[in-house]
């Protein structure tokens, strides 16, 4: 019993959640309703649980349902365009059972509103200018505005806007509650007809002293403006009153019906070249035989080189030349061109020259003025800056005279320089008379040795050379020389003196004696030592010390000093055969042996 009761117990739940199950199920839709000339969409959850969908629209003329739906699709979506009670049929896929959705009532919905109203009664505008459309004002609305089917994003949810294209205007209006809407009717906007100006474009113009010329232009009746028109009608343009530039011109053009002006431009480009030519001397000189060149100015497009009106190979800015010739250089930028002559002249190297100026003897001589070619130099005589050469001013002497000329070219400068002696007139002085012992020599020497002077000794007797200035005599007896010293500038320059040279008899010293009584060799002779009685003779000691004195007639040295014997060795001896001439004093050593 109790089992039967569990089994009626399942069965009966088991059709309780069957048909629970289709009570759950219900048709939805995607809307409140349908907006005109649109669409609904109906729908159930879960399509895949079912199969066999089955439409059905009430009729209400014969108050029945009909499977005739006036929709779209058939399946579990279904898109209607009329409103009405529906309801659907379905096979459940669980336990194949057919399954009755509750019907739905769809509804008409309202469309909003959407008009546009212009401001002003017009459909044509000034470009330029402006038009404000208008929309209806409704609540609960929302507006989208379109031109030429393009959203016009500037005026989202806008009540108006400032149209200022030509164009198709359109206001969609959405519903925010039913999210029906509405397209207004077309506002079509057109333009004026204008006339637009065109300037005919003008070429580059090469040179600001170019004529000037009238611009030419599609449509007459406006004015032009901008640098360089001096006719605002006739658009007249001077490229002097331009000056080099690019130029904007414009043209303003009055247009019908109000409308602004209308305007054209054109770019006016006045370019007026200049080449400049600079040497590599900063001249129209150059030297022959070192390097010149011709500079261009730099930047331009191309480069044409001649000499003499022959086109050369040369295409840079940069000209090597090497004689004298008219060059020209013709450059372009592309679009202009400008030309440049230049005359090049090479000279030689300078070679400046001082009119001779004569070397004199004597300063009583008249001022020599001071010239040279080219002229145009400088003069300077021992550095100073003159104009003539002043024998009395300048005095005895050699003097340096400098020429120096000076160019824009290193070779147009150059020095030439001359010395010139001024000589004294002779004066011979001789120091002293000369004196010498016999067999040996002396050096005649007065107060002249200048080379440049001519020089003669007289007698030519024992002489080295007769024609210098400083010969060397030895004569074996006294003998009186005569000296003349001429100047080689002129015949009456010149002096004569004589000197006379004394020789004297050797005297003969022995360097050794021995004082030891034995009657030989036991004193120190000195011959010839008579013929001086004036004679002074002193015998040191190796300290330094007197060992023997004479003066006057020598009396013989014997080895002892104040009645002392002397001790063997050696000792220094000082004569003075003439004590007014030291000079001649005779020094040596002299060895005493016992």
């Amino acid at each position: 019993m109790p089992s039967k009761i569990y089994r009626y117990i399942a069965f009966f739940a088991i059709l309780f959640l069957s048909y629970s199950s289709s009570f759950a199920q219900q048709i939805n839709k995607d809307g409140k309703g349908i907006c005109p000339n649109s669409s609904l969409r109906l729908y159930v959850d879960n399509p895949d649980d079912y199969s066999g969908f089955s439409w059905q629209q009430f009729d209400v003329s014969s108050q029945s349902w009909s499977a005739n739906v006036n929709g779209v699709g058939g399946g579990s979506d279904l898109n209607i365009t009329e409103s009405g009670r529906y309801r659907l049929y379905a096979i459940r896929k669980s336990d194949k059972a057919r399954v009755s959705f509750p019907e739905v009532t769809i509804v008409d919905l309202a469309a909003p509103i959407s008009e546009i109203t212009p401001a002003v009664a017009t459909n044509q505008i000034c470009k330029g200018n402006s038009l404000d459309l208008n929309a209806n004002i409704s609540p609960g609305v929302f507006y989208n505005w379109l031109r030429n089917n393009q959203p016009m994003n500037a005026y989202y949810n806008k009540t108006s806007i400032s149209a200022t294209e030509e164009g198709v205007y359109v206001l969609r209006v959405d519903d925010i509650n039913t999210n029906c809407y509405t397209y207004s009717a077309p506002y079509t906007i057109t333009y004026f007809p204008l006339q637009q100006p065109v300037i005919t474009p003008v070429p580059t113009v090469c040179g600001v002293s170019t004529a000037g010329f009238n611009l030419s232009v599609n449509y007459a009746g406006g004015t032009f403006r901008g640098s360089g028109i001096t006719n605002t009608s006739m658009g007249f343009f001077s490229p002097q009153d331009a000056k080099v530039g690019t130029h904007k011109i414009f043209y303003s053009l009055p247009q019908n019906n109000s409308c602004p002006n209308l305007e054209d431009s054109v770019q006016i480009v006045v370019k007026d070249p200049q080449v400049t030519l600079t040497s590599s001397t900063g001249g129209t000189d150059f030297c022959n035989g070192q390097p010149a060149s011709l500079q261009a100015t730099t930047g331009f497009v191309s480069y044409e080189w001649s000499q003499n009106s022959t086109i050369l190979s040369e295409v840079g800015s940069k000209l090597t030349i090497t004689s004298d010739a008219d060059y020209k250089v013709k450059v372009s930028d592309g679009e202009c061109s400008a030309e440049k002559l230049f005359t090049a002249k090479f000279v030689n190297q300078v070679q400046p020259k001082i009119t001779n100026i004569p070397s004199v003897c004597g300063l009583n001589h008249t001022a020599v003025p001071l010239e040279g070619t080219p002229i145009g130099g400088t003069f300077t005589i021992d550095g100073t800056t003159a104009t003539q050469f002043d024998y009395a001013k300048l005095g005895v002497g050699k003097h340096t005279v400098n020429y120096e000329v000076r160019g824009t070219l290193s070779c147009l400068n150059g020095v030439a320089n001359q010395d010139v002696i001024i000589h004294e007139i002779p004066k011979i002085e001789f120091a002293r008379t000369e004196f010498m012992w016999k067999g040996s020599s002396v050096v005649l020497q007065s107060n002249y040795t200048d080379p440049t002077y001519l020089y003669t000794w007289t007698p030519n007797v024992a002489l080295s050379d007769p024609k210098i200035p400083t010969p060397i005599a030895n004569p074996t007896a006294t003998q009186t020389y005569t000296l003349k010293v001429e100047s080689p500038f002129s015949s009456n320059c010149s002096d004569e003196k004589s000197v006379d040279v004394v020789v004297f008899e050797k005297i003969w010293i022995p360097d050794v004696f021995t004082p030891n009584g034995d009657g030989f060799n036991d004193t120190w002779e000195l011959t010839n030592i008579t013929a001086y009685p004036n004679a002074e003779v002193r015998v040191f000691n190796r300290w330094g010390e007197i060992a023997y004195y004479s003066y006057g007639s020598y009396g013989g040295f014997d080895g002892t000093y104040n009645g002392n014997v002397l001790p063997m060795g050696s000792y220094t001896y000082h004569i003075i055969p003439f004590p007014d001439h030291p000079e001649l004093e005779l020094k040596g050593t002299l060895a005493i042996f016992r």
